[in-house]
């Protein structure tokens, strides 16, 4: 294996993330606007803002479950990618990273834009740390294991963007599938998000100050800091999450008393 200091740039992953971003700015301007208010005749009584957020988070969950696919495959069939976590080269990571980068592109393009409608600022920082971890992957080739690691936390986007659509759909907070959807979401979001944390932890333990570490040079910085990052808006999401289904379960308990009365 090369050392850092002759590690080459490998451009050949880029187009990959171009066509993403090209691709996602497209299905969120012209193909969901369209499809949305076909088959949802509600999205077209939607007022503007709502609308940018509802064409945003299609692209999201297209995204969500093109990188999962991914994910999963690679977990089943690349035996090597766990024992050579450092190194090993794994072009399906390194695509789904380029599609990563190229999706994460778009929606700060998208969020920018709409900072007024759709802006929060935790998603500047969570987009900007993925970028800078995952373009070291598309390009140098370095951390897949640990890249797809990370990559298992989008099976649980889907469920997240789905909550959104069922309450702007008009779907009742205390309705059998809004609480299903809620609680569904709390445990795959703990499970894929935090539960996994001190596994990936416990990985980065056992390879740091092994040769293959020490050759990373500063991308141990990417290892390191930018999971730190990330983890803790995680954490702050999930909190945010069991307070809004307490909030939910609560209120379910009070009307079935009052019903009951």
């Amino acid at each position: 294996m090369s050392s850092p200091s002759t590690l080459v740039w490998d451009a050949s992953y880029l187009p990959a993330a171009i066509l993403s971003c090209v691709a996602f700015l497209f299905i969120y301007k012209y193909v969901s606007p369209t499809l949305s208010g076909f088959v949802f005749p509600t999205y077209l009584k939607l007022p503007a803002g709502k609308q940018i957020d509802w064409n945003t988070r299609v692209i999201s969950s297209i995204h969500a479950a093109v990188v999962s696919t991914m994910c999963a495959y690679t977990l089943m069939y690349d035996d090597e990618l766990s024992k050579d976590p450092i190194w090993w080269d794994a072009p399906v990571v390194r695509t789904s990273c380029a599609i990563v980068v190229g999706y994460m592109i778009a929606d700060l393009i998208i969020m920018t834009v709409h900072y007024r409608n759709i802006g929060e600022v935790f998603y500047f920082f969570h987009h900007g740390a993925s970028i800078y971890a995952y373009v070291y992957v598309m390009n140098f080739g370095v951390l897949p294991y640990f890249a797809n690691y990370r990559l298992v936390a989008e099976f649980s986007t889907p469920l997240v963007n789905q909550r959104w659509f069922l309450d702007v759909l008009g779907y009742h907070k205390d309705s059998s599938i809004f609480i299903l959807n809620g609680i569904l979401m709390t445990v795959v979001f703990f499970v894929v998000r935090v539960a996994c944390m001190p596994l990936y932890w416990y990985k980065v333990y056992s390879i740091f100050g092994t040769e293959a570490f020490n050759r990373l040079g500063h991308m141990q910085f990417v290892l390191v800091a930018t999971c730190l990052v990330l983890d803790s808006i995680n954490i702050f999401w999930f909190y945010r999450m069991c307070v809004g289904v307490r909030k939910v379960l609560a209120s379910h308990d009070k009307n079935r008393n009052i019903k009951t009365q």
